[in-house]
């Protein structure tokens, strides 16, 4: 019999048939709390190609039990019905999952809830009923001021009351819980940051120079300012012309983005390769010298710390929470929106003015935020709710 506390993670974001990449980091914080906890995840989402009133998928991976449902997608002229359908569907699913999941697996020792809205409604009920303790965890960026995206009386009644019942509020970093707060958001707050499986972002060898360049993002410009890394890498290409850049991601902003790099560098200069997988990923990051961020806000940034796994340095602007971590060893900071600055700054990386110790890179990641570093967090966290509440 398993004796460990049995964890039951919910996600407002989570991936699954439809998105398979739609809030990746919550799964990893799946993966990393099963390393010490029995872990079942129960995900809702809508399949707007389902005719069925609602469809469960069982997924067994070693560690992790998956429960996911698909509730028929909801479609209605006036968006206030269309909301109040889209969550009333969104309850349904969560209580019917619930209770298959417990069927299976037991009743659940706790809630870990990513991400507040709108799965959060849901987790408020089913903690009340089954009286079973949770705690949040947070990385919406929405939150910030940048954003600007948390308003509305209903998310902010809701977010009100699930952050207030959390045992627990664990955003993602300082700036992020800052911006929680100044929202008077209260409650017991504890930083854990997003993690990085450090045994499938390695190192790999491959000899890069200085010059090749790479930038990794959802391509959405109003957030990761990615025409501002075009414009500026094309000034620097005037002073070195074999300076290289490739872009990864996809999004509907893709296009244009493309357009707009063959106006400012000429056709191919820029390459855009699209989605790619994990381990493709990897290599890319990989056969690169420097990863390239020049987010206007950021409540983490994983993708910058999965390029310091692989031991490779950053140039990104001081975004949100990325100031709270980046020293000179691990890269070169330039200011939000400063071109000028980011452009002088591919340069001088280019030039080798100054030089990273790939090792040192890897080292502060293992220490910040490995699975095995967020697992031991995590678990201490779990273990402490837990056993305060049965008191």
């Amino acid at each position: 019999m398993d004796s460990r506390p049995h964890i039951l993670f919910v996600s407002s974001w989570y991936p699954n048939k439809n998105k398979p990449l739609h809030g990746i980091f919550n799964y990893y914080f799946a993966q990393v709390a099963a390393l010490q906890n029995k872990v079942s995840v129960l995900h809702v989402s809508a399949d707007a190609s389902q005719q069925a009133e609602a469809v469960t998928e069982v997924i067994n991976e070693p560690g992790l039990f998956t429960l996911q449902v698909y509730y028929k997608k909801v479609q209605h002229n006036l968006p206030i019905i269309s909301n109040w359908l889209r969550l009333r569907k969104l309850k349904q699913g969560y209580k019917n999952g619930f209770a298959q999941l417990v069927a299976k697996n037991g009743m659940p020792s706790l809630i870990h809830l990513n991400v507040a809205i709108p799965a959060g409604v849901a987790v408020l009920e089913l903690a009340r009923q089954y009286k079973i303790p949770y705690v949040l965890n947070e990385n919406w960026s929405g939150y910030c001021p940048e954003d600007g995206n948390y308003k509305g009386f209903f998310l902010k009644h809701f977010t009100r009351r699930i952050v207030r019942n959390a045992r627990v509020i664990m955003p993602t970093s300082h700036f992020l819980k800052e911006a929680m707060m100044n929202h008077g958001l209260k409650g017991h707050y504890e930083v854990v940051p997003n993690v990085v499986n450090t045994r499938v972002f390695i190192p790999q060898g491959h000899e890069t120079g200085s010059k090749k360049f790479i930038h990794v993002s959802s391509l959405t410009n109003r957030e990761k300012n990615v025409k501002g890394i075009i414009r500026a890498f094309a000034a620097a290409l005037k002073q070195i012309p074999d300076l290289e850049l490739v872009i990864v991601g996809d999004g509907p902003e893709r296009e244009e983005l493309q357009m707009f790099a063959n106006e400012c560098v000429g056709k191919g200069k820029i390459v855009f390769k699209g989605h790619r997988h994990r381990d493709d990923l990897v290599n890319d990051i990989n056969n690169a010298s420097c990863l390239v961020m020049f987010s206007y806000f950021e409540t983490f940034c994983l993708v910058i710390m999965e390029a310091f796994a692989c031991g490779k340095p950053v140039i990104t602007s001081n975004a949100g929470a990325i100031a709270g971590y980046m020293t000179t060893d691990l890269g070169i900071m330039v200011e939000k929106r400063n071109e000028i600055q980011l452009t002088q700054a591919f340069i001088d990386f280019a030039t080798a003015k100054k030089r990273f110790d790939p090792v040192s890179i890897r080292n502060f990641v293992e220490g910040y935020c490995s699975y095995e570093k967020v697992s031991q967090q995590l678990t201490a966290i779990y273990a402490r709710v837990i056993s305060e509440y049965r008191k």
